[in-house]
């Protein structure tokens, strides 16, 4: 029978109907066909149609002859036969155990054997329906437990975790539309989750195990301030109100002041924080091995991969508040307002704190050695020099003036070379020349003074073939070779000064008697030629071709040219065309023969060099000719002749022509190209990284100098001597000889190179990184050497902007580092008028053209970045410098308040005082407005009392209408707010206290109803006026009103003491007026209970008993 006894036929509870046997077998008035609770999970009868069961998927099913008339939802009891019972979600299991007593009813549907079943069908068949039974408790008991479940279900985390046989009717109900939904799924569903399921799988992820995890995890509801802005529920108890009512505000002031704190926060982000992602991307690509590193950059450079195909880690989407627009647009050494600047990497360096100096330059290896503490103080005292030098310069460029910078610096040099080759003062030499620069440029009438980057253009013009690259190439060749010969006419001369008798040089000491004293000497020590030569002589005594050599070595053409006319006779007896071809040559500017002479004198030459017997020709003859006609250039060398690495690259540079290309004979083709190509060779043998080669590191940087590769040879000399390296830099930027790289190629790098592979220098960060070793001690230096970064400023386009910008990114850091704001930025003296500081003292040499533009580019960000640390006398001083004087009012008004914090019984708070100007000024100062004053500082802003500050500040202010008309009211009646209340607090704290004072200080203010004589209306306006108070003003209201009940009560005090010079009734009336003043104040505080601080409502009821308040 039915559950419920209804018979016919009914929906299974889960909507899937039963069918009953065929009517052809049973009696059809008898036959009732109900549903089983689980469904059918035997199969049907062959002639009845199939129909869908939710638990179809559980079970095989089986053929069965014959089915129970009536079905229960406990009526499949075990027998005493093995029976197979089916899992709800599994497959059918063999029973483990039997039992003939009464069956035991289970929530697992079972399939007995046919001979159950047919015996069941027989006797529903027979035997007509039995009564109802009447059992309301034991049904109701059972439906009361499934709602119970279900309650308990709901709230459950997960059904799994309960025993099988606990489940209720409901329970099964949930599984069987759980299970129903996944077999709901249409085929292409299930096959989309079965490749998800292998695709998962494959990868290693167990999809089960996942499915679980993500089921225990449990989110946590965060708390929402609309929680805490509910309405409070009416509650009799009025304590209790006021408390959830003080609790819900303080909540709520928590949640705002968290929701403000995260504001400010994503806003401190969004202005300050720019990093480099792509930098970083790299240094994490390196670190993995997915790109070279360090010294393989170059080589990674070489195939640059796109952003997209680089990937997207370390990209980032945010972007500052001060970039807008396309970023491709902006330039790429822009800052933010506050300091922080773009370029990630500093550009100064931090302060070098050991003995030695460590290259930041990635492509730098130092290869100067350990060094020693007598070396490290000798290398202080050629900084010192040098830094001399450079103020010297800055001088000089302020006044507009030229300045000898390679003569001063190369004296430094070699005055105190100490172990240092000479080969580094022979390069200063070599450039001298190569400029022209004059010792004394003042006094100098005999030739033009060169100027300040006077070869810019020349020597940038990227065009190989140019007018201007053409020009500048033989000014290095001209240089360079006239270098050479003044080295070694110095050489002729110090050599027969110290060989006097050999030398026999007698009568006057002219260029040509030197050079025939050099040649006795030569020929005594037996080196002037080999043995198995003959020297041509004039009168047997004085070889002729030696002395016209020599004197071409040291660059006396004139005199040669002369000397041969004067001996012509003999001359032509030799050789008759001679004579023609060495005036032809000393007559010319370029010291080139015509097209007719060099073709003769060419073939002259070779006619000699093929058909002379061997060991018949003066070899100094043969390099004459050479060297006037620039003979067989494929074979640059003299034969038979004592050469040394000086004397060979004097003939190179002798030889070399700077020719239209175009228009020149294939085989007169020489210039400076193929002597630059020439010393690389040399270089790339022997003077590699970590080999000196022969003579020394500085022969090979000699070398590069000479032939005009200056970017290389401070590239190579800056790992020995980083010293020299940068003041030969700096002579040739000041020159405009030096290529420099931009931010972008400079961050890591010391030598780069550009689109059309020139080199170029990272003459900021190398500047900047120099003065590490001495900025903590000598700032004035500093500041010149940073100076000189912005000689570039006027190279074209962004590069001159990119430059200025270094410059000035470096002065700011320089003056954050050092924090020497009145000697860098500038001070105050005592009347208001302004000390400029030292880099005020060279605006016009960073860029800066007026005052203004220096305020806003340094001193404001200085000032904020102060401001931001806490620094407060620091940045009052900078914000007043930047003319921002209602930020200083603002500044002074937060110390002044968090002054007044403080308990009386605390000391107070005190602030950093600002550094005195240092008093190791430049011994001759730029620009001295005010010598007395050199060493003075503003007092107004050395002080540690935020209270002077503050007076001296708004009374500087006060007397000046055009300063005060720049700060906003509010900010100036603070802080006479704020000065008042010092002053209240002054007298408390005094010995003994000044009460009356106090009160009379406070009634003045009119923040607290001292007047109020228990008017209600004016002491609720007092306390409705706390909200518009300010809120440096409104946070020491607590304070205030503690000193005001302080006050009464020690007044009163005093009074019953007899104190005072009162009489007796007048000193009972004031002290009763004293009690409703107590009264009234300790009314105000109740109303502003809630804007008081912690602790001062319990402090004010406390000390309210003692003045009368109750």
């Amino acid at each position: 029978m039915s559950l419920f006894s209804k018979p016919a036929a009914t929906n299974s509870i889960f909507g899937n109907q039963s069918s009953g046997a065929s009517s052809s077998q049973t009696q059809p008035s008898q036959i009732s066909s109900t549903s089983n609770i689980f469904g059918n999970l035997g199969s049907q009868q062959p002639s009845q149609p199939a129909q869908s069961n939710p638990f179809s998927i559980l079970g095989s099913p089986q053929p069965q002859q014959a089915k129970p008339a009536h079905s229960a939802p406990f009526s499949n009891l075990a027998t005493s036969q093995p029976q197979q019972t089916s899992s709800l979600f599994g497959a059918a299991k063999p029973a483990t155990s039997a039992t003939t007593a009464a069956p035991a009813p289970s929530i697992f549907s079972s399939q007995a054997s046919q001979q159950q079943q047919d015996q069941a069908g027989q006797n529903a068949q027979q035997q007509p329906p039995p009564p109802r039974l009447s059992q309301p408790a034991y049904f109701e008991s059972l439906l009361e437990k499934g709602r119970k479940r279900t309650r308990d279900a709901d709230g459950a985390p997960n059904l799994g975790e309960l025993p099988g046989l606990q489940l209720g009717l409901s329970d099964i109900a949930r599984r069987v539309r759980e299970i129903g939904g996944v077999g709901a799924q249409s085929p292409a569903d299930r096959a989309a989750d079965s490749k998800a399921y292998y695709l998962l799988a494959a990868s290693g992820v167990n999809p089960g195990n996942t499915r679980r995890d993500l089921d225990a995890f449990k989110v946590q509801p965060g708390v929402s301030t609309r929680d805490l802005q509910l309405p409070l529920e009416w509650d009799p108890d009025t304590d209790r109100y006021m408390d959830q009512m003080q609790q819900q505000s303080t909540l709520k002031m928590i949640a705002e002041g968290i929701d403000r704190a995260h504001r400010n926060f994503d806003a401190y982000l969004d202005e300050n924080i720019d990093i480099n992602w792509e930098a970083q991307r790299k240094k994490i690509y390196e670190h993995f091995g997915l790109a070279a590193r360090g010294g393989d950059r170059s080589q990674a450079a070489s195939q640059p991969l796109s952003p997209r195909a680089e990937g997207s880690f370390g990209h980032s989407t945010r972007r500052g508040r001060t970039l807008k627009g396309d970023q491709s647009t902006q330039v790429p050494y822009g800052r933010s307002i506050f300091g922080q600047s773009s370029l990630q990497k500093s550009v100064i360096g931090t302060p070098n704190a050991g003995h030695k100096s460590v290259s930041l330059f990635t492509d730098v290896e130092d290869q100067s050695g350990q060094s020693t503490v007598s070396e490290n103080r000798f290398s202080r005292e050629k900084q010192s020099k040098f830094a001399q030098k450079i103020q010297a310069l800055n001088r000089a460029r302020l006044q507009e003036k030229p300045y000898p910078i390679f003569h001063e610096l190369r004296n430094v040099q070699v005055q105190l070379g100490g172990e240092a080759p000479v080969q580094l003062g022979d390069a200063y030499q070599a450039v001298i020349e190569i400029v022209q620069e004059q010792p004394q440029p003042d006094n100098a009438v005999q030739a033009p003074v060169p100027k300040q980057r006077q070869f810019l253009n020349d020597y940038l013009d990227e065009t190989p073939n140019s007018a201007k690259q053409v020009e500048i190439r033989k000014r290095i060749l001209n240089g360079s070779r006239r270098s050479l010969e003044k080295q070694f006419f110095e050489t002729v001369e110090s050599l027969v000064s110290r060989n006097a008798r050999e030398a026999n040089l007698g009568g006057v000491p002219t260029p040509l008697n030197k050079i025939r004293a050099y040649i006795r000497v030569r020929d005594a020590r037996r080196d002037l030629k080999p043995e198995e030569l003959e020297l041509q002589k004039i009168d047997e005594s004085e070889p002729m071709w030696a002395v016209v050599y020599f004197l071409l070595r040291c660059g006396l053409v004139k005199d040669a040219a002369e000397y041969v006319k004067n001996n012509g006779q003999i001359f032509r007896a030799v050789e008759r065309n001679f004579t023609a071809y060495m005036s032809s040559y000393a007559n010319d500017k370029e010291r080139r023969l015509p097209r007719n002479l060099q073709d003769r004198i060419n073939s002259e030459y070779q006619q000699k060099s093929r058909m002379a017997p061997e060991n018949s020709l003066d070899p100094y003859k043969m390099a004459c000719y050479k060297i006037i006609g620039r003979c067989e250039l494929t074979k640059r060398t003299i034969e038979h002749i004592n050469q040394s690495s000086n004397d060979w690259l004097w003939l190179q540079f002798c030889l070399a022509r700077e020719v239209n290309r175009v228009e020149e004979v294939a085989g007169d083709v020489f210039g400076l190209e193929e002597i630059r190509e020439a010393v690389c060779e040399i270089g790339q043998r022997h003077y590699q990284k970590g080999q000196e080669g022969l003579g020394g590191y500085a022969t090979y940087f000699h070398l590069l100098v000479l032939a005009g590769m200056f970017e290389q040879a401070i590239s190579f000399l800056y790992p020995y001597s980083y010293i020299a390296a940068v003041h030969f830099a700096i002579g040739l930027c000041y020159y405009g000889l030096l290529r420099v790289s931009g931010l972008v190629d400079a961050e890591s790098d010391l030598m780069t190179h550009n689109t059309k592979e020139l080199p170029q220098i990272s003459f900021g960060r190398m500047l900047g990184y120099y003065t590490r070793d001495f900025r903590t001690s000598n700032l004035n230096a500093a500041v010149d050497y940073l100076v000189l970064i912005c000689l570039n400023i006027d190279l074209p386009g962004a590069a001159g902007k990119a430059q200025a910008s270094l410059c000035h990114e470096a002065l700011r850091e320089l003056v954050l580092e050092s924090r020497e704001f009145a000697q860098l930025l500038g001070d105050i003296r005592n009347d208001g008028t302004r000390l400029k500081g030292t880099i005020e003292q060279r605006l016009n040499l960073i860029g800066l053209s007026d005052q203004e533009m220096f305020l806003k580019t340094v001193t404001v960000q200085a000032a904020s970045v102060a401001d931001d640390n806490g620094r407060t006398t620091d940045a009052v001083l900078l914000y007043h410098l930047a003319e921002d004087y209602d930020n200083v009012i603002a500044i002074v008004n937060r110390a002044l308040s968090d002054s007044l914090a403080t308990d009386l019984s605390e000391p107070e708070q005190k602030l950093t005082p600002l550094k005195p100007r240092s008093t190791a000024t430049d011994a001759q100062p730029m620009q001295q407005e005010h010598p007395s004053d050199q060493n003075s500082s503003f007092s107004l802003t050395t002080v540690s009392d935020p209270s002077t500050l503050a007076r001296n500040m708004i009374s500087l202010y006060e007397s000046r209408p055009l300063y005060l008309q720049r700060i906003r009211p509010l900010n100036r009646s603070t802080c006479g707010l704020l000065l008042t209340l010092h002053t209240i607090r002054t007298y408390l704290t005094s010995s003994p206290p000044n009460y009356s004072a106090a009160l009379s200080a406070i009634a003045n203010t009119s923040l607290l109803p001292l007047s109020a004589r228990g008017s209600i209306p004016e002491i609720r306006a007092a306390a409705n006026a706390v909200n518009a108070l300010p809120q440096l003003v409104a946070r020491n209201l607590g304070n205030l009103v503690m000193w005001a009940i302080m006050s009464v009560g020690g007044e009163r005090r005093r009074l019953e003491e007899g104190k005072g010079g009162f009489v007796d009734q007048g000193r009972e009336e004031v002290r009763e007026e004293l009690r409703g003043v107590g009264k009234d104040l300790m009314t105000f505080a109740g109303l502003v209970r809630y804007r008081l601080e912690r602790g001062v409502w319990e402090a004010v009821v406390k000390a309210g008993g003692d003045v009368g308040g109750y």
